[in-house]
């Protein structure tokens, strides 16, 4: 899905991609897929087919259809197009800049290559080195001529909310403010906790599995050239690894986009009680499910305790309930 669309004809100079993006094709692909949209919806839906000179920010709490929404928006358009995740984004931008040793205009305007729209999924900034790539980044995108639509769970004023370091973000926030059209999903329904979930992330399963030691691991799974993880079993394209060893260990983002890559399920054994979990683990477990969630591939979880008391927990990780949400999805084992 993220792969550049350089068969479609070139735009023309003064079409706008949104051009194709109508209320009614938004509400027939939702009664297709069989969802009855509430009223905060159907009003994101229309605020989503109204013209836009730059593109859309659209923002609003967890599990109400922002990501749906904007790939149906997607599949509308008829332009070259892109599809990134912001881990994604953020992993290709910094690969083309060291692989390409390009500066990061250049490298922008590599990385989008021919499409002329671009959706960016689940845009959020908590961390200050990326506050500095991505407001130059979003700058230098905005200036172009590409059209960008952009999910979030936070409006544009609450980006990087620290405000030890939210000013880092500001250039930014006012870019997104002036060129693009915020868009509000309001309702606080977290539709993912009372829908029927099949295939894909939602086919994987939470179990509940007392504290039994795990088997020793066996099988050297390859991140990058000079780092490996230890797992406990391969077979037929699914990773079987411990929790020790996929969140307590230094794993960043790119070693779960690597696995993402290279695997077509996860099964993670051994989540502990919530008051064993460090902060770092826990939001690697956060980053995790971001990954998997955007490749949509299965993950299994045995675990010591149920989703109900994890999300009592003191300690959880920021954006938990983007976390809690997502793990709501799964079919109890």
């Amino acid at each position: 899905m993220e792969d550049v669309t350089p068969s479609l004809p070139a735009p023309a100079a003064t079409r706008n991609p949104f051009d194709t993006v109508t209320e009614e094709a938004l509400c027939a692909a939702a009664d297709s897929a069989g969802h009855t949209l509430d009223p905060e919806q159907r009003a994101a839906v229309a605020a989503l087919a109204a013209p836009h000179s730059r593109g859309a920010y659209l923002h609003g709490a967890v599990g109400r259809g922002k990501s749906w929404l904007a790939d149906q928006v997607l599949k509308l358009v008829a332009t070259p197009k892109r599809r990134l995740h912001i881990h994604s984004f953020l992993r290709e931008l910094q690969r083309t800049m060291s692989t390409e040793r390009l500066p990061l205009p250049e490298a922008v305007t590599h990385l989008v290559g021919e499409a002329r729209f671009l959706l960016l999924d689940e845009f959020h900034v908590h961390d200050i080195a990326d506050a500095i790539m991505l407001r130059r980044t979003l700058v230098t995108l905005l200036d172009s001529d590409v059209s960008v639509l952009m999910t979030s769970n936070y409006p544009p004023t609450r980006l990087l909310p620290d405000p030890t370091f939210h000013e880092a973000i500001l250039p930014a926030v006012e870019a997104i403010q002036d060129q693009l059209d915020v868009i509000e999903l309001g309702g606080d329904h977290d539709w993912r906790t009372s829908s029927t979930h099949s295939g894909g992330f939602a086919s994987g399963s939470w179990t509940l599995m007392p504290d039994d030691a795990c088997p020793a691991s066996t099988v050297d799974v390859a991140l990058s050239a000079t780092r490996a993880l230890r797992a406990l079993a391969m077979q037929d394209g699914t990773l079987s690894v411990t929790w020790d060893e996929l969140c307590v260990q230094p794993r960043s983002v790119n070693d779960y986009l690597t696995l993402a890559r290279d695997f077509s399920a996860i099964s993670l054994v051994g989540l502990p009680a919530p008051e064993e979990i460090e902060p770092e683990p826990f939001q690697r477990l956060a980053y995790l499910l971001d990954v998997l969630v955007d490749a949509d591939l299965p993950l299994d979880v045995t675990a010591q305790v149920s989703r109900e008391e994890l999300a009592k927990a003191k300690n959880l990780p920021r954006d938990a309930d983007r976390m809690l949400s997502r793990l709501s999805m799964l079919r109890q084992g």
